[in-house]
C-alpha cells in the first residue's frame, strides 16, 4: 500500500502508469482502491492505493474515507479471513488441475474465427 505518485486513472494515456499496473497485475496484485483518492476543484486522481494478491480465502471491503483532513482521502481495506466462506459469497476461479494444453489448442483451431469476428459489426454480439 502507498502513495505511488502514478495516477492509476491515467493508465491509458501514461505509459509508465500502464507499465506499473501491468507489472502489478501480472504478479496477481490487484488494486483494491478504484475511486479517486485526491480530489481538487480542477482534478481527481488515484495515486494512493492498496494492492492485494490473494482472493482465495479472504473477503475484502475497501474504499476511501471522505474527510478533509488533508488533500488526500484516507484509504481502508478490511480483510476477513474465513475458514469457510458464507453461503451467500461465491468465488469464481479457474481450475487448471485437469488442463490439457493440446486439447485446448485443438479446440481453438477448430473454431471458424473469421465467421465469428467478421459476421457482425455489433461488438455486443
Amino acid at each position: 500500500m502507498g502513495d505511488f505518485n502514478l495516477d492509476l486513472l491515467k493508465y491509458i494515456t501514461h505509459s509508465e502508469t500502464d507499465d506499473f499496473l501491468n507489472s502489478m497485475l501480472s504478479n496477481c496484485f490487484h488494486p483494491q482502491i478504484l475511486q479517486p483518492t485526491r480530489i481538487t476543484d480542477h482534478s481527481a486522481n488515484l495515486i494512493d492505493n492498496i494492492f492485494m494478491n490473494s482472493i482465495n480465502e479472504y473477503f475484502t471491503i475497501s474504499g476511501n474515507i471522505i474527510y478533509d483532513i488533508t488533500d488526500h482521502l484516507s484509504n481502508f481495506l478490511i480483510i476477513k479471513n474465513f475458514k469457510r466462506l458464507p453461503n451467500n459469497i461465491k468465488i469464481f476461479k479457474r481450475d487448471y488441475s485437469n488442463f490439457n494444453e493440446i486439447a485446448f489448442i485443438e479446440d481453438c483451431r477448430s473454431v471458424n474465427w473469421e465467421e465469428i469476428v467478421y459476421s457482425s459489426t455489433d461488438p455486443n454480439l
